[in-house]
Protein backbone atom coordinates (compact mmCIF):
# COMPACT_ATOMS: atom_id res chain seq x y z
CA UNK A 1 0.00 0.00 0.00
CA UNK A 2 1.20 3.51 -0.84
CA UNK A 3 0.34 6.07 1.83
CA UNK A 4 0.65 9.86 1.95
CA UNK A 5 0.82 11.24 5.48
CA UNK A 6 0.21 14.99 5.46
CA UNK A 7 1.83 16.30 8.61
CA UNK A 8 2.29 20.03 8.03
CA UNK A 9 2.99 21.88 11.26
CA UNK A 10 4.38 18.99 13.31
CA UNK A 11 7.63 20.93 13.60
CA UNK A 12 5.77 23.02 16.22
CA UNK A 13 6.09 21.70 19.77
CA UNK A 14 2.85 20.24 21.14
CA UNK A 15 0.56 17.24 21.36
CA UNK A 16 -0.07 17.14 17.61
CA UNK A 17 3.62 16.78 16.91
CA UNK A 18 4.11 14.09 19.56
CA UNK A 19 1.12 12.05 18.41
CA UNK A 20 2.05 12.22 14.72
CA UNK A 21 5.74 11.42 15.22
CA UNK A 22 4.86 8.41 17.37
CA UNK A 23 2.30 7.19 14.80
CA UNK A 24 4.79 7.44 11.91
CA UNK A 25 7.52 5.68 13.88
CA UNK A 26 5.01 2.98 14.75
CA UNK A 27 4.08 2.46 11.10
CA UNK A 28 7.71 2.18 10.05
CA UNK A 29 8.39 -0.33 12.82
CA UNK A 30 5.27 -2.50 12.54
CA UNK A 31 4.44 -2.09 8.84
CA UNK A 32 7.74 -1.43 6.99
CA UNK A 33 6.42 -3.16 3.85
CA UNK A 34 4.27 -0.18 2.88
CA UNK A 35 5.45 2.91 1.00
CA UNK A 36 5.15 6.21 2.88
CA UNK A 37 5.40 9.80 1.70
CA UNK A 38 5.57 12.35 4.54
CA UNK A 39 4.55 15.91 3.69
CA UNK A 40 6.21 18.27 6.17
CA UNK A 41 6.76 21.96 6.86
CA UNK A 42 10.42 21.35 7.71
CA UNK A 43 12.80 18.38 7.48
CA UNK A 44 12.09 16.16 10.46
CA UNK A 45 15.31 15.08 12.23
CA UNK A 46 13.51 12.46 14.32
CA UNK A 47 12.55 10.66 11.12
CA UNK A 48 15.91 10.78 9.35
CA UNK A 49 17.17 7.38 8.31
CA UNK A 50 13.73 5.75 8.33
CA UNK A 51 12.15 4.11 5.30
CA UNK A 52 9.93 7.01 4.31
CA UNK A 53 10.30 9.83 1.82
CA UNK A 54 10.05 13.36 3.20
CA UNK A 55 8.56 16.07 0.98
CA UNK A 56 9.09 19.50 2.52
CA UNK A 57 6.68 22.21 1.34
CA UNK A 58 8.94 24.98 -0.06
CA UNK A 59 6.96 27.80 1.58
CA UNK A 60 7.10 28.83 5.24
CA UNK A 61 3.94 30.97 5.35
CA UNK A 62 1.17 28.87 6.87
CA UNK A 63 -1.59 30.09 4.57
CA UNK A 64 0.40 30.04 1.33
CA UNK A 65 1.78 26.60 2.12
CA UNK A 66 -1.76 25.25 2.20
CA UNK A 67 -2.49 26.93 -1.13
CA UNK A 68 0.63 25.21 -2.51
CA UNK A 69 -0.60 21.90 -1.13
CA UNK A 70 -4.04 22.43 -2.65
CA UNK A 71 -2.45 22.98 -6.05
CA UNK A 72 0.02 20.10 -5.79
CA UNK A 73 -1.57 17.25 -3.87
CA UNK A 74 -4.42 16.34 -6.28
CA UNK A 75 -1.82 15.54 -8.96
CA UNK A 76 0.81 14.02 -6.66
CA UNK A 77 -1.75 11.72 -5.04
CA UNK A 78 -2.43 9.86 -8.30
CA UNK A 79 0.53 7.62 -7.51
CA UNK A 80 -0.74 6.67 -4.04
CA UNK A 81 -3.63 4.70 -2.52
CA UNK A 82 -4.70 6.83 0.45
CA UNK A 83 -3.97 10.14 2.19
CA UNK A 84 -4.04 10.74 5.92
CA UNK A 85 -4.33 14.37 7.02
CA UNK A 86 -2.99 14.12 10.55
CA UNK A 87 -3.76 17.63 11.85
CA UNK A 88 -7.38 18.53 11.12
CA UNK A 89 -7.08 20.23 7.73
CA UNK A 90 -7.44 18.78 4.22
CA UNK A 91 -7.55 19.80 0.57
CA UNK A 92 -10.17 19.54 -2.16
CA UNK A 93 -10.27 17.73 -5.50
CA UNK A 94 -8.50 14.55 -4.45
CA UNK A 95 -8.77 11.47 -6.64
CA UNK A 96 -8.02 8.93 -3.94
CA UNK A 97 -9.68 8.31 -0.56
CA UNK A 98 -8.55 10.31 2.42
CA UNK A 99 -8.80 10.23 6.20
CA UNK A 100 -8.68 13.24 8.52
CA UNK A 101 -7.62 13.19 12.18
CA UNK A 102 -9.56 15.70 14.28
CA UNK A 103 -8.07 16.67 17.64
CA UNK A 104 -10.87 18.83 18.95
CA UNK A 105 -13.54 21.34 17.98
CA UNK A 106 -12.56 23.92 20.58
CA UNK A 107 -12.59 26.61 17.87
CA UNK A 108 -16.35 26.11 17.54
CA UNK A 109 -16.95 25.67 21.25
CA UNK A 110 -14.89 28.72 22.28
CA UNK A 111 -14.54 30.94 19.18
CA UNK A 112 -13.50 33.92 21.31
CA UNK A 113 -10.21 32.14 22.08
CA UNK A 114 -9.16 31.77 18.44
CA UNK A 115 -8.23 33.98 15.47
CA UNK A 116 -11.23 34.99 13.36
CA UNK A 117 -9.82 33.32 10.24
CA UNK A 118 -9.67 29.97 12.07
CA UNK A 119 -13.27 30.30 13.22
CA UNK A 120 -14.43 31.02 9.65
CA UNK A 121 -12.48 28.06 8.30
CA UNK A 122 -13.90 25.62 10.84
CA UNK A 123 -17.43 26.89 10.41
CA UNK A 124 -17.56 26.61 6.65
CA UNK A 125 -14.63 24.98 4.85
CA UNK A 126 -13.91 22.26 7.41
CA UNK A 127 -17.49 21.08 7.10
CA UNK A 128 -16.88 20.35 3.39
CA UNK A 129 -13.54 18.66 4.09
CA UNK A 130 -15.09 16.28 6.62
CA UNK A 131 -18.16 15.62 4.50
CA UNK A 132 -15.94 14.41 1.64
CA UNK A 133 -13.54 12.45 3.84
CA UNK A 134 -13.92 8.69 3.63
CA UNK A 135 -13.37 8.32 7.37
CA UNK A 136 -12.54 10.57 10.31
CA UNK A 137 -10.25 9.68 13.19
CA UNK A 138 -11.29 11.31 16.46
CA UNK A 139 -8.75 11.29 19.27
CA UNK A 140 -11.44 10.95 21.97
CA UNK A 141 -15.09 10.03 22.38
CA UNK A 142 -15.75 13.62 23.44
CA UNK A 143 -14.43 14.92 20.11
CA UNK A 144 -16.49 12.26 18.31
CA UNK A 145 -19.62 13.61 20.01
CA UNK A 146 -18.65 17.16 19.05
CA UNK A 147 -18.22 16.10 15.42
CA UNK A 148 -21.72 14.65 15.38
CA UNK A 149 -23.17 17.75 17.05
CA UNK A 150 -21.52 20.49 14.98
CA UNK A 151 -21.27 18.77 11.60
CA UNK A 152 -23.98 16.10 11.78
CA UNK A 153 -21.42 13.44 10.87
CA UNK A 154 -22.81 9.92 11.34
CA UNK A 155 -21.14 7.87 14.07
CA UNK A 156 -20.30 5.09 11.58
CA UNK A 157 -17.94 7.45 9.76
CA UNK A 158 -15.94 8.25 12.91
CA UNK A 159 -13.26 6.02 14.40
CA UNK A 160 -11.99 6.84 17.88
CA UNK A 161 -8.26 6.14 18.11
CA UNK A 162 -6.36 7.50 21.08
CA UNK A 163 -2.98 9.13 20.45
CA UNK A 164 -0.01 7.88 22.42
CA UNK A 165 2.95 9.53 24.13
CA UNK A 166 6.49 8.34 23.54
CA UNK A 167 7.47 5.00 25.06
CA UNK A 168 10.33 6.69 26.89
CA UNK A 169 7.80 8.33 29.22
CA UNK A 170 8.19 6.25 32.36
CA UNK A 171 9.28 6.81 35.96
CA UNK A 172 12.83 8.16 35.84
CA UNK A 173 15.67 6.75 37.92
CA UNK A 174 17.32 8.82 40.67
CA UNK A 175 20.37 9.57 38.53
CA UNK A 176 18.14 11.05 35.83
CA UNK A 177 16.30 13.19 38.39
CA UNK A 178 19.59 14.60 39.60
CA UNK A 179 20.68 15.30 36.02
CA UNK A 180 17.57 17.24 34.92
CA UNK A 181 17.35 19.16 38.19
CA UNK A 182 20.92 20.29 37.66
CA UNK A 183 20.41 21.28 34.02
CA UNK A 184 17.21 23.27 34.59
CA UNK A 185 17.98 24.47 38.13
CA UNK A 186 14.86 22.82 39.50
CA UNK A 187 14.14 23.03 43.24
CA UNK A 188 13.39 20.04 45.45
CA UNK A 189 9.67 20.78 45.27
CA UNK A 190 7.86 22.15 42.25
CA UNK A 191 4.44 22.25 40.63
CA UNK A 192 4.64 21.57 36.91
CA UNK A 193 2.80 22.74 33.80
CA UNK A 194 3.82 21.48 30.35
CA UNK A 195 2.19 22.71 27.15
CA UNK A 196 1.84 25.64 24.85
CA UNK A 197 0.70 28.97 26.27
CA UNK A 198 -2.52 30.43 24.92
CA UNK A 199 -5.86 31.52 26.44
CA UNK A 200 -7.37 28.04 26.01
CA UNK A 201 -4.68 26.48 28.19
CA UNK A 202 -5.85 28.70 31.06
CA UNK A 203 -2.39 29.25 32.53
CA UNK A 204 -3.58 32.49 34.16
CA UNK A 205 -5.89 30.50 36.44
CA UNK A 206 -2.97 28.26 37.39
CA UNK A 207 -0.80 31.27 38.25
CA UNK A 208 -3.56 32.84 40.37
CA UNK A 209 -4.19 29.53 42.14
CA UNK A 210 -0.47 29.12 42.78
CA UNK A 211 -0.32 32.58 44.38
CA UNK A 212 -3.23 31.68 46.68
CA UNK A 213 -1.58 28.36 47.49
CA UNK A 214 1.65 30.14 48.50
CA UNK A 215 -0.16 32.53 50.84
CA UNK A 216 -1.87 29.71 52.70
CA UNK A 217 1.06 27.32 53.00
CA UNK A 218 4.44 29.11 52.86
CA UNK A 219 5.49 25.91 51.12
CA UNK A 220 9.04 26.18 49.63
CA UNK A 221 7.87 25.38 46.13
CA UNK A 222 8.16 26.85 42.63
CA UNK A 223 5.79 26.81 39.69
CA UNK A 224 7.63 25.49 36.62
CA UNK A 225 5.99 26.40 33.31
CA UNK A 226 7.40 24.62 30.26
CA UNK A 227 6.09 25.82 26.94
CA UNK A 228 6.16 28.50 24.27
CA UNK A 229 3.63 31.17 23.45
CA UNK A 230 1.24 30.03 20.72
CA UNK A 231 1.98 32.30 17.76
CA UNK A 232 -1.59 32.38 16.48
CA UNK A 233 -3.07 33.31 19.85
CA UNK A 234 -0.47 34.12 22.55
CA UNK A 235 -1.39 34.79 26.17
CA UNK A 236 0.89 37.62 27.27
CA UNK A 237 -1.32 38.31 30.29
CA UNK A 238 0.60 35.71 32.25
CA UNK A 239 3.65 38.00 32.53
CA UNK A 240 1.57 40.91 33.81
CA UNK A 241 -0.14 38.62 36.29
CA UNK A 242 3.13 37.21 37.65
CA UNK A 243 4.39 40.75 38.25
CA UNK A 244 1.09 41.92 39.72
CA UNK A 245 1.06 39.03 42.21
CA UNK A 246 4.72 39.64 43.01
CA UNK A 247 5.70 36.01 42.58
CA UNK A 248 8.50 36.49 40.05
CA UNK A 249 10.94 34.57 42.23
CA UNK A 250 8.52 31.67 42.58
CA UNK A 251 7.71 31.13 38.89
CA UNK A 252 10.28 29.66 36.53
CA UNK A 253 9.51 29.66 32.80
CA UNK A 254 11.29 27.37 30.35
CA UNK A 255 10.42 27.78 26.68
CA UNK A 256 11.39 24.34 25.48
CA UNK A 257 12.91 21.13 26.75
CA UNK A 258 14.26 18.18 24.73
CA UNK A 259 11.72 15.39 24.76
CA UNK A 260 14.25 13.06 26.36
CA UNK A 261 14.46 15.29 29.46
CA UNK A 262 10.73 15.48 30.14
CA UNK A 263 10.30 12.11 31.93
CA UNK A 264 12.81 13.17 34.59
CA UNK A 265 11.11 16.55 35.01
CA UNK A 266 7.68 14.92 35.31
CA UNK A 267 8.94 12.30 37.77
CA UNK A 268 10.55 14.90 40.04
CA UNK A 269 7.46 17.11 40.22
CA UNK A 270 5.44 17.32 43.43
CA UNK A 271 2.40 17.54 41.17
CA UNK A 272 1.45 18.53 37.62
CA UNK A 273 -1.52 20.76 36.84
CA UNK A 274 -3.37 21.10 33.52
CA UNK A 275 -6.24 23.59 33.89
CA UNK A 276 -7.12 23.85 30.17
CA UNK A 277 -10.54 25.19 29.32
CA UNK A 278 -10.86 22.43 26.73
CA UNK A 279 -8.77 19.48 25.52
CA UNK A 280 -9.53 17.04 22.74
CA UNK A 281 -7.39 14.48 24.55
CA UNK A 282 -4.60 15.86 26.72
CA UNK A 283 -1.37 14.14 25.74
CA UNK A 284 0.65 15.95 28.41
CA UNK A 285 -1.64 14.43 31.03
CA UNK A 286 -0.88 10.95 29.69
CA UNK A 287 2.84 11.76 29.80
CA UNK A 288 2.50 12.79 33.43
CA UNK A 289 0.56 9.64 34.35
CA UNK A 290 3.18 7.50 32.62
CA UNK A 291 5.85 9.07 34.81
CA UNK A 292 3.88 8.59 38.03
CA UNK A 293 3.22 12.30 38.55
CA UNK A 294 0.30 13.23 40.85
CA UNK A 295 -2.06 15.16 38.64
CA UNK A 296 -4.78 17.84 38.70
CA UNK A 297 -6.79 18.49 35.54
CA UNK A 298 -9.82 20.52 34.58
CA UNK A 299 -13.04 18.76 33.63
CA UNK A 300 -12.48 19.86 30.05
CA UNK A 301 -13.37 17.70 27.05
CA UNK A 302 -11.51 14.46 26.44
CA UNK A 303 -8.93 14.80 29.19
CA UNK A 304 -11.19 12.97 31.67
CA UNK A 305 -11.01 9.96 29.33
CA UNK A 306 -7.25 10.04 29.73
CA UNK A 307 -6.98 10.31 33.50
CA UNK A 308 -9.98 8.22 34.54
CA UNK A 309 -10.02 8.17 38.35
CA UNK A 310 -6.26 8.69 38.61
CA UNK A 311 -6.24 12.47 39.05
CA UNK A 312 -7.94 15.21 41.00
CA UNK A 313 -10.44 16.94 38.71
CA UNK A 314 -11.45 20.60 38.87
CA UNK A 315 -15.22 21.07 38.94
CA UNK A 316 -15.06 24.78 38.14
CA UNK A 317 -12.63 27.28 36.73
CA UNK A 318 -12.08 29.40 39.85
CA UNK A 319 -8.49 29.90 41.07
CA UNK A 320 -9.65 29.37 44.67
CA UNK A 321 -10.97 25.92 43.80
CA UNK A 322 -7.75 24.93 42.05
CA UNK A 323 -5.73 26.25 45.00
CA UNK A 324 -7.76 24.00 47.33
CA UNK A 325 -6.97 20.94 45.21
CA UNK A 326 -3.28 21.88 45.14
CA UNK A 327 -3.28 22.28 48.92
CA UNK A 328 -5.05 18.93 49.36
CA UNK A 329 -2.50 17.17 47.17
CA UNK A 330 0.42 18.87 48.91
CA UNK A 331 -0.59 18.04 52.49
CA UNK A 332 -1.81 14.48 51.83
CA UNK A 333 1.28 12.40 51.04
CA UNK A 334 -0.83 9.25 51.03
CA UNK A 335 -3.06 10.71 48.31
CA UNK A 336 -0.02 11.62 46.23
CA UNK A 337 1.29 8.07 46.57
CA UNK A 338 -2.09 6.63 45.59
CA UNK A 339 -2.32 8.84 42.51
CA UNK A 340 1.21 7.90 41.47
CA UNK A 341 0.33 4.21 41.56
CA UNK A 342 -3.11 4.49 39.97
CA UNK A 343 -1.72 6.85 37.32
CA UNK A 344 0.78 4.25 36.17
CA UNK A 345 -2.00 1.66 35.89
CA UNK A 346 -4.20 4.10 33.96
CA UNK A 347 -1.37 5.02 31.57
CA UNK A 348 -0.74 1.35 30.80
CA UNK A 349 -4.19 1.16 29.17
CA UNK A 350 -2.95 3.30 26.27
CA UNK A 351 -0.92 1.18 23.86
CA UNK A 352 1.18 2.49 20.97
CA UNK A 353 0.82 -0.83 19.15
CA UNK A 354 -2.97 -0.71 19.48
CA UNK A 355 -3.09 2.84 18.12
CA UNK A 356 -0.85 1.98 15.16
CA UNK A 357 -2.70 -1.24 14.34
CA UNK A 358 -6.14 0.40 14.53
CA UNK A 359 -5.00 3.20 12.23
CA UNK A 360 -3.46 0.84 9.68
CA UNK A 361 -6.55 -1.36 9.72
CA UNK A 362 -8.59 1.74 8.97
CA UNK A 363 -6.33 2.53 5.98
CA UNK A 364 -6.80 -1.02 4.66
CA UNK A 365 -10.56 -0.90 5.17
CA UNK A 366 -10.92 2.42 3.35
CA UNK A 367 -8.74 1.24 0.43
CA UNK A 368 -10.66 -2.04 0.14
CA UNK A 369 -14.02 -0.25 0.17
CA UNK A 370 -12.76 2.18 -2.46
CA UNK A 371 -11.60 -0.68 -4.71
CA UNK A 372 -14.95 -2.45 -4.36
CA UNK A 373 -16.78 0.79 -5.16
CA UNK A 374 -14.73 1.28 -8.31
CA UNK A 375 -15.44 -2.30 -9.43
CA UNK A 376 -19.19 -1.77 -8.98
CA UNK A 377 -19.02 1.44 -11.05
CA UNK A 378 -17.27 -0.42 -13.88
Amino acid sequence: MRVIIEALGINTYGGGRTATINLIKGFLSVYPQHKYLLILSEPEPELHGVCARQLVVPISNRFISRVWLQMTLPFLSKHYDIIHFTKNLGVFGLRIPYIVTIYDLAVLLYPELFPVIDVIYWKYLQKITLKNAHRIISISYQTAQDLQFFYAIPARKIEVIYPICGQHFRVAMLQELIRVKSIYHLPDYYILYVGRIDPRKNVTTLIEAFSIFLKHTNFPVKLIIIGKQYKKKPDYKIYELINKLNIQEKVQMIESVPDADLPGIYTGATMAVFPSIYEGFGLAALEALSCGTPLIVNRAGGIVEVVGESALIMNNNHPEHLAELMFLLWKDTSLRSTLRSSGLIQASKFSLEQSVIKTMNLYLEVCENNENHQKVQK
